[in-house]
């Protein structure tokens, strides 16, 4: 949706020690620099932890790190603070694709398999990264995706008490959920018509309800509200609930604007150690260096694109990649950069009759010429509900394409909307042009299809040895044609489902695929031309046992192997791609992971019994 930009102002409770600097970057937006005199950094002082990116891990990081006050804590970000009005209201979502400055503008090398086409690939670029410019689905995949990686201390069991333990969930406590930790989660606070009518269809199509799936004692199969990380119809991204109450601290430095471009690692006779990260901000336009104190540590939270990306910028990775650019090699790593996971997906639209399409999410936000409506502007200022408290796509279901599968290979996404175009992002291209035409959008429904257990492995590699030259990115969809059946099979599910009697008298004309795509040929060409990213990317710094098994990092402390002081703390470490959004993951991950620094060795037993 569109929503006015509220200038940036300083957190509360920072600390009076530092200045805060507002900066003006291209097109007259200004973000935060937390600095020290003259310079983001002094040069003379040295830092406990260096958190390349404040993003989703990084801010869990932070927050649990900096607790302690005899340790420093630097935090370098490449983009701005979080704080801005589009990133607090889900529906804001919406004006974050594409964004000039809270995205990275990333898209995959061209595929051929899919119509010679890049895939744009939304990566949040501010404190809070991803968590700020995600959908807010809070989704844990179930107990088999963490049992399947095969590690130790990496089982369901294990991982089930850092999900409990970071985990606020309003509606109290149950045997898989937390109500005392950071990590803001509630049922959705927007209820549509549509809503119910396509739980009707779902059942109808021989789908069973699911009330919770989150709740590993049953499978994650059915239909049903997904949990969002929100707090009172508010985003609760990673900068709100871990960094901003962290802010205070007098040990913790966080510095926005600051683009880190090497990882400083020394070749001593013990063996590579990393001894700094090098910086550069768009303040001075040159480059700083920060240093660690004797027995510090570089944590790369920069998540599956960038951290592969600095690692082998810093001579960290395969070293036949490395050389072809000229850089010098520090650790050969096959592992870094390869695993690249996503979950593929694919829209069903439909056109409501017009007698019905106020019903649509987008008509009880836009008029008929696409300007806001100030009732739900009112709605959400006044009790935080509404059209404005949704990113849209918190309703729908878990299902398997084929009797198969052991567990569901395919989410849908239940929008009350219809999708302008099948590519998400492009549907606010195409709404734009709607609103200098003076036109409504048009009402109906969409099911966006993720095949979420998917198969298929990509790579991120170097372009260039200029870090400000994007990686190359293999997105590499449908390498493994199990992904392609799942979404082909997911768009035929989907059609059964609108065509259902509890939908169906809503419903005018299908208008993604089109009712000309009928054969299996003609939908997988639809599927191939309009795939776009789920934006759930992770596995390119995979954790494990061993570099001769593609590890990049050790699975029992994080560390990068090979090289002292280094560790990745961010959703790279995924080994396999959980059936769930990842964010919930990755926070887990990260809180896990702070303990360890932190000197806890080990893992409390689960508190309840895990459903095989």
């Amino acid at each position: 949706m569109m929503l006015g930009r509220k200038p940036v102002a300083p957190a509360k409770g920072a600390s009076a020690a530092r200045t805060v600097r507002p900066v003006r970057l291209a097109g007259g937006r200004r973000q935060l620099v937390v600095s020290a005199a003259a310079a983001p950094v002094d040069p003379a002082e040295k830092y406990d932890y260096i958190l390349v990116g404040g993003g989703t891990a990084g801010c869990v990081l932070a927050n649990k790190l900096s607790a302690d006050g005899n340790k420093k804590v630097l935090v370098l970000e490449a983009g701005p603070s979080g704080d801005s009005l589009e990133v607090a209201v889900p529906a804001g979502i919406a004006r974050l694709f594409a964004h000039p400055v809270m995205d990275w503008g990333m898209s995959s090398l061209t595929q051929k398999q899919l119509v010679a086409r890049e895939i744009y690939l939304a990566r949040g670029r501010l404190l809070g990264g991803s968590s700020g410019t995600n959908a807010t689905l809070y989704h844990r995949g179930t107990s088999s995706d963490y049992d399947s990686w095969g590690l130790e201390g990496w089982t369901s069991k294990d991982v089930l008490d850092w999900f409990v333990k970071a985990e606020c969930y309003g509606d109290g406590p149950k045997p898989y959920h937390g109500n005392s930790g950071s990590m803001n989660v509630e049922q959705p606070r927007y209820q549509n018509p549509l809503h119910e009518e396509f739980f009707r269809a779902a059942a109808a199509a021989g789908i069973p309800a699911n009330p919770d799936f989150n709740d590993w004692s049953r499978p994650q199969d059915g239909y049903g509200e997904f949990q969002v990380a929100q707090n009172k119809g508010q985003r609760a991204d990673t900068y709100r609930t871990y960094l901003k109450p962290a802010l205070s601290r007098g040990n913790l430095k966080v510095v926005t604007g600051a683009r880190t471009t090497k990882v400083h690692i020394e070749k001593g006779s013990s063996g590579p150690r990393a001894r700094g990260v090098e910086f550069a901000t768009q303040q001075f336009g040159d480059r700083y260096s920060a240093q660690l104190a004797p027995g510090g540590e570089v944590l790369m939270c920069t998540g599956a694109v960038h951290t592969p990306h600095l690692l082998m910028l810093s001579g960290v990775g395969p070293a036949a990649a490395l050389r072809e650019h000229g850089v010098d090699v520090v650790a050969d790593l096959a592992g870094v950069g390869a695993n690249l996971q996503d979950h593929p997906a694919a829209v069903v639209a439909v056109r409501a009759k017009p007698e019905f399409e106020k019903l649509s999410v987008t008509s009880e936000i836009y008029d008929e010429k696409c300007n806001i409506k100030l009732g739900a502007v009112a709605q959400y200022l006044f009790n935080r509900r509404g059209p404005l408290a949704t990113t849209g796509c918190d309703h729908g279901a878990f299902v398997r394409t084929s009797g198969s599968h052991s567990q569901p290979d395919l989410q849908m996404r239940f929008v009350p909307g219809c999708a302008l175009d099948p590519d998400g992002v492009k549907s606010y291209i195409v709404f734009g042009e709607l609103k200098k035409q003076g036109r409504a959008w048009p009402g109906g429904i969409t099911l966006q299809l993720l095949a979420i257990r998917a198969k298929s492995k990509g790579s991120i590699g170097l372009k260039a040895a200029d870090p400000f030259i994007n990686p190359a990115i293999n997105i590499n969809y449908f390498s493994d044609p199990a992904d392609l059946a799942t979404l082909k099979q997911g768009v035929r599910m989907a059609r059964d489902i609108a065509r259902q009697e509890p939908l169906r008298k809503y419903l005018q004309e299908e208008t993604f695929p089109g009712e000309r795509a009928s054969s299996d040929s003609d939908i997988e060409e639809y599927v191939r031309r309009t795939v776009h990213s789920g934006n759930a990317l992770v596995g390119t710094c995979a954790m494990g046992t061993s570099p001769a098994k593609g590890a990049v990092v050790s699975s029992s402390d994080l560390k990068v192997f090979g090289v002292e002081g280094l560790r990745v703390v961010d959703a790279s470490v995924l080994p396999q791609i959980p059936g769930g959004q990842t964010g919930a993951a990755t926070v887990m991950v990260a809180e896990r992971a702070a303990a360890l620094l932190k000197g806890q060795t080990t893992m409390a037993p689960s508190r309840q019994p895990v459903a095989a």
